[in-house]
C-alpha cells in the first residue's frame, strides 16, 4: 500500500484569496510538490454574527456552488488542483481556509463534481463506479439546498444510520468508504440535502464498513482520542451534534499540537485530521451530545526492518554479511 495522504509538518495559515465573493485562483505551488493532485483545507467562517459564501473546486471546473458557512463553524474539505498546484475558492469576508496538507497519486480528483441522488428518507445505494474505477473511498461535497436538511453517507452495507441535520456549506466535505463494487450509501430527509462526487481513493486509506464510536468522555478539554491503527497519518472523523437544538463547540487535532481552535459542527462535520508518531488525534468538546466516530484513515508504508536488525537476525543461522546491504549463505 502506497502512501497517497500527505499532513504538512507546518499548516499554511490563512491561504484564502484577497478577492472576496468571486472565484479566484489559489496557487499552492511554493508548499505542496509536483505531481500532488489536491490539497487538504481546513476551513473557518470567524465571525460570530454573519453567515458568509463558501465554494471550492478543481481548477478549470466549471461548478459554480457556493453557499454560505454559518457563524464560528469550521471543517475539512479535500479538493483537486491542475497540473499547476492551483485550485478556485468563493469566499466571503471573514472566511479564512488553512492547507493542512495534500494528496499524491491514488487519490484522483474530477474536474466537475458529479452529483449523485440521495435516497429520500431513506437509504438508498449511490453507484461511483462509472466515475471511480478501483475506488475504496469516494470524496463527496455535501450542500444544503435549505437551512437545514438531514443527511447520512455511509459504506455500502454499513448499520451505521447517522442522519442528523446538515446546515448549509457547514458540512462540506466527507470521505466514505465503498465497497468493491464502488458503491456507498446516501440519505437525505424530503432531499433537502444534495451530494456531488468530487473525487475518489484507490490506494494509501482503510475505510471502516462501521464507523468505531471513538467520542470523548470529559468536556470541555482536550483529550486523546482511541488511536488510529499502525502506520496511520491521517484520521477521517464524522462529527455529529446530537442535540439538534443548541449549538455547541468542538475541535480535533494533532496530538501535541498547541492549536486551540474549537468551533461549531452546526450539526454535521467531517474531519480530515493529521495524528503524531503514536497515531494520536485530540479531541475538544463543550458538551457531550457532540460525537466522533472513525469512518477511516489514511496510511503510509510499514517501516522495514533496519539493516542492523536485519543481520543480527541473520547471524545466529550462519550468514555472513558482506558489501552493506547484501547476504550470503556461510
Amino acid at each position: 500500500m502506497s502512501q497517497t495522504f500527505f499532513p504538512l509538518d507546518s499548516i499554511v495559515y490563512d491561504i484564502q484569496p484577497a478577492t472576496k465573493d468571486a472565484w479566484t485562483d489559489v496557487d499552492v505551488s511554493a508548499y505542496i510538490p509536483s505531481g500532488a493532485t489536491g490539497v487538504i483545507l481546513r476551513y473557518i467562517n470567524g465571525t460570530a454574527t454573519a453567515s458568509k459564501a463558501l465554494g471550492l473546486r478543481k481548477n478549470g471546473s466549471t461548478d459554480n456552488r457556493y453557499q454560505n458557512a454559518s457563524p464560528d463553524v469550521y471543517g475539512w474539505v479535500a479538493i483537486g488542483v491542475d497540473e499547476n498546484r492551483i485550485f478556485e475558492a468563493y469566499v466571503g469576508t471573514n472566511i479564512k481556509l488553512y492547507l493542512i496538507g495534500y494528496t499524491m497519486s491514488g487519490v484522483t480528483f474530477l474536474t466537475n463534481g458529479v452529483y449523485k441522488a440521495l435516497g429520500n428518507s431513506a437509504w438508498a445505494d449511490i453507484d461511483c463506479s462509472a466515475e471511480a474505477p478501483n475506488a475504496i473511498g469516494l470524496i463527496f461535497e455535501l450542500k444544503a439546498a435549505t437551512s437545514l436538511g438531514a443527511v447520512g453517507l455511509r459504506k455500502n452495507g454499513s448499520s451505521d444510520n447517522r442522519t442528523n441535520q446538515s446546515q448549509l456549506h457547514n458540512c462540506f466535505g466527507a470521505i466514505i468508504g465503498c465497497d468493491s463494487s464502488q458503491i456507498c450509501e446516501g440519505y437525505t430527509y424530503y432531499l433537502l440535502s444534495a451530494v456531488y462526487l468530487l473525487g475518489y481513493v484507490t490506494d494509501g486509506a482503510v475505510f471502516n464498513t462501521n464507523a468505531p464510536d471513538i467520542s470523548v468522555g470529559t468536556a470541555p478539554s482536550w483529550v486523546d482520542l482511541t488511536a488510529l491503527p499502525a502506520n496511520s497519518v491521517m484520521g477521517f472523523i464524522e462529527v455529529v451534534d446530537t442535540d439538534q437544538t443548541s449549538q455547541w463547540n468542538f475541535g480535533l487535532r494533532k496530538n501535541g499540537s498547541t492549536e486551540d481552535l474549537a468551533y461549531i459542527p452546526l450539526y454535521r462535520s467531517w474531519g480530515i485530521v493529521a495524528c503524531d508518531d503514536n497515531y494520536i488525534i485530540e479531541g475538544h468538546v463543550s458538551n457531550l451530545c457532540i460525537d466522533f466516530f472513525q469512518t477511516g484513515y489514511a496510511t503510509k508504508p510499514a517501516v522495514a526492518v533496519e539493516l542492523g536488525a536485519f543481520y543480527q537476525q541473520l547471524s545466529p543461522l550462519g550468514f555472513n554479511v558482506y558489501r552493506a546491504g547484501q547476504v550470503r549463505g556461510g
